[in-house]
């Protein structure tokens, strides 16, 4: 059996190929927070427009962490203004792949 991430990585990538638009638009919801959850040690959170964001990549690489950088990216074209995806290409096991941003 696969392990939690190659697992989720493995759904991740079925549902973006069954629907890129809805994926990338999910992806590219992110909601303000507060700092104390910023400061959590692997749930991933963005600083877009003076705030914090937390996204629902950032909650999964929270509840899956092993690494405060995250264990779960997506490749893809962003918007470095909002942060937000304009395409995602695959989503990767960053235990195994680098990417130059994580969303």
């Amino acid at each position: 059996m696969d392990d939690p991430v190659t697992q989720a990585v493995e759904v991740l990538n079925q549902a973006l190929s069954r629907d890129p638009e809805a994926i990338t638009q999910l992806v590219n919801m992110r909601v303000a927070c507060n700092d104390d959850l910023a400061a959590h040690p692997t749930i991933r959170t963005g600083f877009y427009a003076g705030e914090h964001r937390v996204g629902v990549l950032g909650l999964l690489n929270g509840a899956l962490g092993i690494s405060p950088s995250g264990v779960i990216g997506a490749k893809g074209t962003m918007d470095s203004e909002t942060g937000h995806f304009l395409r995602i290409k695959k989503f990767v096991d960053l235990r195994l792949v680098k990417v130059d941003q994580l969303a």
